[in-house]
């Protein structure tokens, strides 16, 4: 018999349906709903998800065989979905930190999983695909790949059929900072689904791991700071300036002293920026209250953005056409940009030369440090240049304006976003 393995996840809570592949010999015991967010586990007497929830039952099911992975009696000491036993996912672990220990590995997180990158040396191929081999015989859920290049080789660790939370555990456990964070139910920034380009998603995920700040900057908010987030980003697209404290509560109908407290948390958190006073918003990326040199038509307003990549997923953000006027940060030419799909597409890039800087300078607040250096160049030749101008090498990616947009709707597309 042949088991089949596709099966529909229904969700008791909201209804939602899901379509996933089931592993051949591993228990996916929890699940969490697209749609709502719920974090599915078995009833009781189940052996899975699948059984409990599903469409069809799991694959050792099907085959009528209750002695395989999905007998095992479940630990939070392994993987959700690892059908390795306690006693031998800890020798792994223990093989995986040999051999970061012996090779220098250092583990980063990738938009898919984790992967562990190493200078080549004798013996380390071998080894590298000694534990892709024993990972392949024990794990459907993730995928494993040894990857050579010149000087260097990496093991690669994909999803594969995992919903994401194996890949998860996994990055904790090796100490990597993740590379998105939740903002709320079903809602993640940045959205990497959103990130097709090669460059764009090479760049953005070498940003995020270099300065975790801006993952988990976005992680935890309270409702309270929340929805005083989503205020303020919403009174800038409609009113085309920063609103104080009394605006904010006057919008989302929450009390003067609890939007100034979480106000005062986004601060710290370097999701706003206020005033000395601290009653006003100067500026909540992607919004400034002050010249940038980035204007956005957004809807009947425009509003100053504070760098060209934020300018890029405004429209994204607000589901709204954007026109933006900016100018090359060598010669001040004009740059005009528009964007059609709701923010998602480029319909006018003038001139058609024009690229982008995106700066790897940070100090603190971002506002302050990388923003300033986020500009539009009108041709190569003047980014060349301006570098030059700047005496010491200034960190950096030159990206196209495609390349950019992707990077600004991953960033701020999923802010206004309700799960």
């Amino acid at each position: 018999m042949t088991p089949i393995l596709e099966s529909t996840l229904t969700c008791p809570d909201c209804g939602m349906q899901a379509v996933e592949t089931m592993p051949t010999d591993a228990c996916l015991y929890f699940y969490t709903c697209i749609g709502c967010g719920s974090r599915l586990k078995p009833k009781h007497g189940d052996c899975c998800v699948f059984c409990s929830y599903g469409s069809v039952p799991c694959p050792p099911i099907q085959m009528g065989d209750r002695n395989a992975c999905c007998a095992a009696e479940q630990t939070t000491a392994v993987p959700e979905v690892c059908s390795l036993q306690p006693g031998a996912f800890h020798e792994r672990m223990v093989d995986v930190a040999a051999l970061r220990q012996a090779y220098g590995g250092v583990a980063e997180r990738t938009p898919d999983g984790v992967v562990l990158r190493f200078k080549m040396a004798e013996g380390l191929r071998a080894a590298l695909d000694a534990l892709a081999e024993k990972e392949h015989s024990c794990c459907a859920a993730l995928e494993f790949t040894v990857t050579a290049e010149a000087g260097s080789i990496s093991f690669q660790i994909g999803r594969g059929t995992s919903d994401g939370t194996v890949v998860e555990d996994l990055a904790v456990r090796l100490g990597v900072a993740p590379l998105s964070a939740k903002l709320r139910a079903g809602v993640h920034r940045p959205d990497w689904s959103k990130v097709t380009l090669p460059k764009a998603r090479e760049v953005l995920q070498r940003r995020l791991a270099a300065h975790s700040s801006g993952v988990s900057g976005w992680a935890g908010l309270d409702e309270a700071e929340d929805k005083a987030l989503t205020a303020v980003l919403r009174y800038f697209a409609n009113h085309g300036r920063g609103p104080s404290i009394a605006d904010v509560a006057g919008t989302n109908g929450q009390p003067f002293d609890t939007v100034r407290r979480a106000l005062e948390c986004l601060r710290a958190r370097d999701l706003v920026v206020l005033d000395e006073s601290g009653a006003s918003v100067l500026a909540a990326y992607p919004f400034a209250a002050y010249t940038t040199g980035h204007r956005v038509r957004v809807g009947s307003q425009t509003v100053d953005s504070l760098c060209t990549i934020d300018a890029l997923g405004t429209g994204a953000m607000c589901e709204t056409t954007t026109e933006i006027s900016s100018a090359c940060a060598h010669c001040a030419k004009p740059i005009h940009i528009a964007t059609s799909n709701g923010g998602a597409a480029l319909v006018v890039v003038e001139p058609a030369t024009a690229v982008v800087w995106y700066t790897l300078t940070f100090a603190g607040c971002v506002a302050q440090s990388r923003c300033p250096s986020t500009v539009f160049f009108c041709q190569d030749d003047h980014l060349t240049a301006w570098r030059a101008s700047q005496g010491a090498q200034i960190a950096g990616d030159r990206l196209i304006v495609e390349e950019a947009l992707e990077i600004g709707i991953a960033l701020f597309g999923p802010l206004l976003r309700v799960g």
